[in-house]
């Protein structure tokens, strides 16, 4: 080989050397700059967190609370009376409290509004009973409980106290124990008859 042919191929051995050099500075340059920026374009969207802390709630009456308690333990002679005053007390615990679906209170609030309902029914006071409902579905909008058997507090309520507002049609959707549907069926075909 000649000189000058030994001089080209050391140039261009030097050449890709070199460029190899920079290929291998600039490509891990270039990785490191998409990976960073890569970390930027996939980074979570910032998550605002609001102190719930800071508000105020008008809470209910802890002795109040108790007494319901200890009234529900003690009514156990199936007594009009007894009934009647659990209604009432249950209504005043809830009182004129504003409820919003973040109240710590709330859940407590819609079972003794529930209890006075229910109570109302037991006591044969229906009138009191729609009243505490319509107060209810006022307080408490689209909302509602479930028994243990997962029906629903209002609508069974509600077939309690309007029998006769609710169709044969009506009755056959509501969420409410098939025994008691039974029974409000049994009975409008024997009135009929």
């Amino acid at each position: 080989m000649t000189n000058t042919t030994l001089q080209s191929a050391k140039v261009k051995a030097l050449s890709r050397a070199r460029c190899f050099t920079l290929n291998k500075i600039l490509g891990t340059s270039v990785l490191a700059v998409l990976l960073l920026s890569g970390c930027n374009m996939t980074a979570q969207p910032e998550v605002v967190t609001v102190d719930t802390s800071l508000a105020v709630f008008e809470r209910m009456n802890t002795q109040c609370i108790v007494q319901v308690h200890a009234q529900q333990e003690m009514s156990n002679n199936n007594e009009i009376s007894q009934y009647l005053s659990l209604a009432n007390t249950a209504q005043y615990c809830v009182g004129d409290i504003q409820f919003s679906p973040n109240h710590p209170d709330i859940e407590t609030a819609m079972q003794f509004s529930a209890l006075a309902v229910v109570n109302f029914v037991k006591a044969g006071d229906i009138q009191a009973a729609s009243e505490a409902l319509t107060q209810f579905r006022v307080k408490f909008p689209q909302q509602d409980l479930l028994f243990n058997d997962y029906t629903s507090f209002v609508d069974t309520a509600t077939v309690l106290v309007k029998q006769d507002e609710i169709t044969p049609h009506q009755l056959t959707y509501l969420n409410i124990n098939p025994t008691l549907r039974a029974e409000v069926t049994r009975q409008r075909r024997w009135s009929l008859n």
